[in-house]
């Protein structure tokens, strides 16, 4: 059963992203942007999901494939992906589920759990209240959704010409300018709050930040594998408080 319902949702989801593309036109960027995401998402949930031995495996995955689906109303209303800015897209995509029969295939409480899941998929903190399923499947949707966006941002910000600002969030992209607080909040085990940030420098501490923190060991060993901390720190300015803080991240990061 399962495996055809996610396929189904798949395709559904697929043809919703093409329908706000296709009312874009030449801004439809931004939706193929968050659409292709959503499915490496989708595929890193998986692989995590197997390493983890997480179950119902339907109810993670359901998540992690719609975890921002309210990011399409969003830009097509504002023109940002900058929650701050806008709307917060966890409740933008929960109450569009809520409201509509996206999840009538899954049973009352299977769908509670996967609207609460987008809901709080972006927060800073998860409430303490959440029941433990929930909190799980977040967790999973939260790793899963942060080894993606660090891959995205970095081949933005790695490309030859302007930086594209709704990726960069606007910041200002001075290469050796940064937040000297940035650094004290990332080496305290931390994590800046985008509204916190001014410089694209920033915006890189914050990416790495996020290694140590993520959840479960599968997508720890993900983020060392693939090099995110390297690839980071070789973009920022040559430092020595930068390469100490690199190998405290590093420590973290292997434990």
């Amino acid at each position: 059963m399962a495996p055809g319902l996610l396929r189904q949702m798949r395709v559904r989801f697929l043809d919703m992203a093409d329908e706000y593309a296709g009312r874009l036109g030449e801004r439809r960027e931004h939706i193929d942007l968050k659409r292709d995401h959503s499915l490496r998402v989708y595929a890193l949930a998986t692989k995590i999901v197997a390493g983890e031995r997480l179950a119902p495996s339907r109810l993670y995955l359901a998540a992690a494939l719609l975890h921002d689906i309210g990011r399409f109303s969003q830009f097509e209303r504002f023109g940002t992906y900058r929650d701050d800015e806008s709307v917060d897209h966890g409740d933008e995509g929960a109450d569009f589920l809520r409201g509509s029969d996206f999840l009538e295939a899954f049973a009352a409480s299977e769908k509670d759990c996967i609207v609460n899941a987008v809901r709080q998929h972006n927060k800073r903190v998860l409430p303490a209240d959440l029941d433990p399923l929930t909190r799980s499947v977040c967790e999973l949707v939260r790793d899963a959704d942060k080894l993606d966006i660090v891959p995205v941002v970095l081949s933005k910000m790695m490309a030859d010409g302007p930086r594209d600002p709704v990726v960069t969030l606007g910041l200002v992209d001075a290469p050796e300018a940064w937040t000297e607080s940035m650094v004290d909040v990332v080496a305290s085990g931390r994590s800046p709050a985008y509204n916190e940030l001014c410089y694209v420098n920033d915006f890189k501490l914050l990416l790495a930040s996020w290694g140590p923190k993520l959840v479960h060991g599968t997508s720890r060993r993900i983020f060392a594998g693939r090099g995110y901390l390297d690839r980071l720190f070789d973009l920022l300015p040559r430092s020595g408080r930068f390469a100490e803080l690199k190998v405290r991240l590093a420590d973290q990061l292997d434990r």
